[in-house]
């Protein structure tokens, strides 16, 4: 049996190392991902703890404009790091799912932005054979296995992910990333 995941940062250390599958690339620090960033990339700067600030959308010169400025106002930089930016305008569909007594219990949105803002605009709940139906009919079957997967293996956790139209993150022939996979 896995270690259950109790907090955003237990989360997030064991995200960096690939435990829950294909992701976003990710860099632990502002020095880390300096050395690879790209200036045609667009990048997301990401919080440790639950409900932090996160910003999108933002370019390599405005990675380390927002970073600095976060840490002068007195956040600890060990509480941030920094992820691709998603082909969000790609997207088909994304939520948080977890398994309840009468199956899957799934809070999505088919909405193209990022997931905090597409949940919020327009998140739907559904639950049991149509949540069913819609994480097979969206996800390519990689990505549902590797769903069906974590949902075994973190029993009682919520997966959060999106799915695109494309292939994309950190592993090949996937058109779904996992954000987060919690129990807290």
């Amino acid at each position: 049996m896995v270690k259950p995941v109790n907090s955003k940062l237990d989360f997030v250390r064991r995200y960096s190392t690939g435990e829950f599958g294909n992701h976003s690339p990710t860099w632990d620090s502002l020095s880390a991902w300096s050395t690879v960033a790209s200036s045609n990339a667009l990048y997301h700067i990401r919080n440790r703890v639950a409900g932090g600030p996160t910003f999108y959308n933002l370019c390599r010169s405005q990675v380390i404009v927002y970073w600095h400025d976060i840490v002068r106002q007195g956040v600890d930089p060990s509480t941030l790091y920094i992820s691709e930016m998603a082909p969000t305008s790609k997207t088909l569909f994304q939520g948080e799912v977890q398994r309840g007594v009468w199956g899957y219990v799934l809070y999505y949105s088919r909405t193209a932005k990022p997931m905090r803002d597409a949940l919020a605009e327009d998140g739907h709940s559904v639950s049991g054979i149509i949540a069913s139906c819609l994480l097979r009919g969206f996800l390519c079957p990689r990505s549902y296995d590797w769903l069906m997967y974590l949902l075994n293996v973190y029993e009682g956790h919520v997966v959060e992910f999106s799915t695109y139209r494309i292939e994309w993150g950190t592993l090949a022939g996937y058109n779904t990333v996992y954000w987060e996979v919690r129990n807290y």
